[in-house]
């Protein structure tokens, strides 16, 4: 049997009965050719991985990439982030990361299948017998997705084999986030100028501001006169550090209006032009989360209100707007969110006694 098809010119029978298929791929630094070899069972198949590869040097893709592995794209594609994601986001990716490459990460990424994704997915839903929370598994997905979609725009893999990807039923799921009652923002309210710390955990439940965002609010991000706050800004870490970084998105650069009660309550922590309104210490500096969270856990106790993340404030915040009727796009605008989806389906808050209303409304109108 012949060697070599007609007009092939790189494509071989081996003694072993497989087919060799040999691409010219460049030269090397003393002239020589670089040739790159894959072996087929068929000469269709191979005939069919030549024209793959000439089709890659004729768009000027370089074959030695085809061969990269999850891990080494996976630091390709975080270094491409960085300038595109916040700090914090960014970081969290490389957390994601330490995740994924220790499974994953030594396969080629054309070898890598969805299936295979897909039972990584189920594998890493559980750990240390107990399961992941449904945040994790989301941010999972969410980095898998991402680096594929680059891998495919770059044409390193023929589809994102990502897409699609299930998260498992094991996955904790979300927490439903609650809200202040009405009651318990009076006593807040009451005693928000005389309990240290109080007066944050006020300012956060009628302005919506994210805890990165208050912490980052300087003198000349108050304006006594309107009376409103322009956030321009949030907390972010440099090795570890909070320091002064950027809002989450753009859309998260906004104006919020204050009633004068809650002005006055801010007023008293405006300094030096530098110092930063929030934080315990006499320099003025930016506090840490942790500190905060300790004086803020310490206020409500003091007052006798159950303890709420501070995150809660901003959803008190957004569901008493809707509560009180205010347009929902304006909702979305003073929470600074991208969507009205998001605004929508994330921090109004359905409690068990608008349930009970709606059961009655129902059946009143039933009985008509």
């Amino acid at each position: 049997m012949r060697k070599r098809g007609n007009n092939e010119g790189s494509i071989y029978r081996r003694g072993d009965g497989r087919w060799e298929a040999k691409v010219t791929v460049g030269y090397s630094p003393d002239g020589k050719l670089i040739r790159k070899s894959s072996y087929h069972k068929t000469r269709a198949e191979a005939q069919e991985e030549v024209r793959k590869k000439r089709n890659l040097l004729a768009k000027g893709i370089v074959l030695a990439e085809e061969n990269k592995t999850l891990k080494e794209w996976s630091e390709l594609w975080h270094k491409s982030k960085k300038a595109e994601l916040s700090p914090a986001t960014w970081e969290n990716y490389g957390h994601i990361l330490k995740i994924i490459l220790p499974t994953l990460g030594h396969f080629r990424l054309k070898d890598i299948k969805h299936l295979q994704l897909q039972q990584f997915m189920y594998d890493v839903a559980l750990k240390d017998g107990e399961p992941r929370s449904q945040s994790t598994m989301e941010k999972l997905r969410c980095v898998l997705h991402s680096m594929f979609k680059e891998a495919e725009k770059n044409e390193l893999v023929i589809k994102n084999m990502a897409s699609g990807l299930k998260l498992p039923k094991s996955a904790t799921p979300r927490k439903e986030k609650e809200a202040f009652t009405g009651d318990e923002v009076a006593v807040i309210e009451s005693h928000a100028a005389e309990v240290p710390f109080l007066d944050t955990v006020m300012v956060l439940i009628n302005t919506g501001l994210q805890e990165g965002e208050l912490l980052a609010l300087l003198p000349r991000n108050i304006d006594r006169e309107k009376c409103c706050i322009h956030v321009t800004n949030a907390m972010t870490r440099v090795n570890g550090s909070p320091t002064l970084g950027l809002t989450k998105t753009p859309e998260s650069v906004r104006t919020i209006p204050v009633t004068p009660e809650i002005m006055r309550l801010i007023e008293p922590r405006i300094r030096g032009e530098n110092d930063y309104l929030f934080t315990n210490r006499v320099e003025g500096l930016m506090m840490n989360p942790r500190t905060l969270l300790k004086h803020y856990k310490k206020a409500l106790d003091t007052v006798g209100v159950r303890y709420l993340p501070p995150h809660c404030c901003r959803h008190t915040f957004a569901t008493h707007l809707f509560m009180a009727g205010v347009n929902p796009k304006i909702v979305q605008k003073l929470m600074g969110h991208t969507d009205y989806a998001l605004t929508a389906n994330v921090y109004t808050h359905v409690n068990q006694n608008d349930l009970r209303d709606g059961i009655i409304q129902m059946t009143a109108t039933m009985k008509k």
